[in-house]
């Protein structure tokens, strides 16, 4: 072990964005983990570092034991059984117990075929990624969609002529904290829940630094007022990402038109919508499950069972 260096984890900076996404377009990655904006925005809150070694790029977070790793992203020269290896250097090195989180299906068929005996993999539920087609949130055709199309319906009769949607820009950041605001408000319990503390947080960050992250967002103002945003961006060549999407849940049909006017306005021209998990919420997952997901972004936790043989890249 004395020979052995150890990685150096730093946080994310504006100016590693090009270092980070480099990576993240060596291949078609589909979940919300690939991307520098989401890290960015959410490392102080979830304690998210990041180190890079040999054209390996690993990817830390987690709280006193509860220390965690995502698999190991490589450029196409960058070998993932040797970022493998280096985290369990970093944890046998630190005392933790081995823990990977945010593993696809892909990702865990590459760790079975390095060591099949070495792990047990455990289906992260809560963090499964919610993935539409792009055209079934805008046609919302069908039984299926019956009644988010009555909500829709409602919400443009009822406030005919009082409403717009308008794409976010620096001149209405402030109306969108705004509107922000007054939905953690609304929120009974906000001041005690970590994990709304930290999603405020991290959306505040992505406007404080939108001119560099360059989202993309939309909002809808209604009697000169913003009362619901959406913000996203694009994750891979057909598919966008929501990342947050804030309304005012005492207005009937608002939610189902800043979802399906940020879907029309921007991302018509992609073939998928990823609106990410629904951190085990019951309420949060029922509202997914209503738009029909065509599918899921699996997740696995991945612990370690016992010593194997590896094999290499």
């Amino acid at each position: 072990m004395g020979g052995i260096t150890i990685i150096s984890f730093r946080e994310f900076r504006l100016e590693d964005k090009q270092i980070i996404d480099d990576y993240f377009h060596q291949q078609r990655y589909e979940q919300a983990d690939a991307s520098f904006m989401n890290l960015f925005a959410w490392q102080y809150p979830y304690e998210i570092q990041w180190a890079e070694e040999d054209n390996v790029l690993y990817i830390r977070s987690g709280r006193g034991k509860k220390q965690f790793w995502l698999p190991p992203f490589t450029r196409h020269d960058g070998s993932f059984t040797k970022g493998i290896l280096r985290m369990h250097e970093w944890f046998d090195q630190h005392g933790y117990p081995f823990l990977m989180k945010g593993v696809t299906p892909e990702a865990a068929e590459r760790i079975r075929a390095l060591c099949p005996d070495c792990y047990n993999f455990t289906p992260d539920r809560d963090n499964y990624e919610y993935v539409y087609l792009t055209q079934n949130l805008i046609n919302l055709s069908g039984k299926k969609y019956r009644q988010k199309k009555n909500n829709l319906n409602h919400f443009r009769n009822q406030y005919i002529g009082n409403w717009e949607y308008v794409p976010i820009t620096e001149e209405i950041f402030d109306e969108c904290l705004a509107a922000e605001e007054n939905w953690y408000d609304k929120h009974e319990g906000f001041e005690d829940d970590e994990e709304l503390q930290g999603e405020r947080q991290a959306i505040e960050t992505v406007f404080n630094n939108w001119g560099i992250l360059q989202p993309t967002g939309g909002a809808i103002r209604m009697y000169n007022k913003i009362v619901a945003f959406s913000i996203g961006e694009m994750l891979n060549d057909d598919t966008a990402i929501i990342h947050y999407e804030k309304s005012d849940p005492t207005i009937r049909g608002l939610y189902q038109a800043i979802n399906h006017e940020f879907v029309v306005h921007a991302w018509s021209h992609t073939t998928y919508i990823n609106r990410e998990e629904d951190m085990g919420l019951p309420g949060l997952r029922q509202s997914k499950e209503s738009y029909n997901p065509v599918r899921y972004i699996e997740k696995f936790e991945v612990t370690l069972k016992e010593p194997g043989k590896w094999t290499s890249d």
